[in-house]
């Protein structure tokens, strides 16, 4: 094995570690002693909240180095005075990478004997997984990484999952890949990576998952999620036709209290083309557009302005 593969095999078991030993406190339990799929957010520092990723490897490590109120992300996660949630999709890159999706398509359908394209766009995936899972590893109680619906490894059908093919066939395509060069040991343990991460994260005025919810969901249900695959789809999957009017506002106010239109479910997912897409009626906030790398910034002290609070990623200008 080479070293980034060992390397990378090191960091999945960890992150696994982590995944699996989380505390009651931070995520309830489900009924067979799990850490469930509600993350319970501290409610007195601000939340940085990253939408879909999909490969680009280079969006974490520039939050890290991002200033906010003066000092760069990474030592307030030190310090304890910040937290992180991403909604999900790690893995494959979307429109910015149609051209190399082709070419890899026909790299596919020949079997992987030569990959150059394939190699690139697992290269950004798995740096990207790596970060994800570096950060899980050493603030654990900071950092959340929710499940999208691109976090199926196998690409299967079963357990709330679909097979993915939107560009080319990146489900197939992905599992092909791993299995060819990593192993099916390696893609059993990044499989029960994925059955390990929660859904749901809440905070003091919203909630957060991949998608905006499906039905309504009871929070004994989302702690429960591994045995409720229609919570895990509905929670992943949900575009705006398929999804039940007027249950956010219900869900809210069942997880949070009855706080007013200040309470905000924050969803990726489904892609937009501004910075945000507000459905005041649903008290939903969409904040995944592939074409920018966005950051919202809650602090339990403000008030949530959309056009305040979302601001674009800076490209890093440090090596360190």
């Amino acid at each position: 094995m080479s070293d980034s593969k060992k390397s990378m095999e090191d960091l999945l078991n960890k992150a696994i570690e982590v995944l699996e030993t989380e505390s009651n406190e931070n995520r309830p339990y489900d009924d067979e002693g799990k850490p469930g799929g509600l993350v319970l957010l501290k409610q007195d520092i601000p939340t940085l909240i990253v939408p879909d990723i999909h490969g680009r490897s280079d969006y974490l490590p520039d939050l890290m180095h991002y200033r906010y109120k003066q000092e760069r992300v990474y030592d307030h996660l030190k310090q304890g005075a910040l937290q992180i949630v991403c909604v999900g999709d790690g893995m494959h890159s979307e429109r910015r990478g149609l051209a190399r999706w082709r070419l890899a398509l026909e790299e596919y359908k020949k079997g992987f004997a030569e990959c150059p394209a394939m190699a690139e766009e697992m290269k950004e995936n798995f740096q990207t997984m790596a970060m994800v899972m570096r950060l899980k590893a050493s603030f654990p109680k900071l950092f959340h990484f929710l499940k999208g619906n691109h976090e199926n490894i196998m690409d299967e059908e079963v357990n709330g999952n679909h097979p993915f093919a939107k560009l080319a066939a990146e489900g197939p395509m992905t599992r092909s890949y791993v299995e060819r060069f990593y192993g099916t040991e390696f893609l059993a343990q990044f499989n029960r990576f994925e059955k390990n991460l929660p859904l749901v994260a809440r905070g003091r005025f919203f909630v957060i998952s991949h998608s905006r919810p499906k039905d309504y969901y009871d929070i004994e249900k989302i702690i429960n999620y591994r045995i409720h695959p229609d919570l895990i789809e509905g929670l992943t999957w949900t575009r705006h036709n398929s999804a039940k009017v007027g249950i956010i506002p219900q869900m809210l106010e069942k997880m949070l209290g009855n706080g007013g239109d200040q309470q905000l479910w924050f969803a990726g997912h489904t892609a937009i083309r501004d910075l945000y897409n507000l459905w005041d009626e649903e008290h939903l906030v969409e904040i995944h557009n592939p074409d920018l790398r966005l950051i919202v910034a809650l602090d339990p002290n403000e008030r949530f302005d959309p056009d305040f609070h979302i601001h674009i990623l800076p490209r890093s200008k440090s090596d360190t």
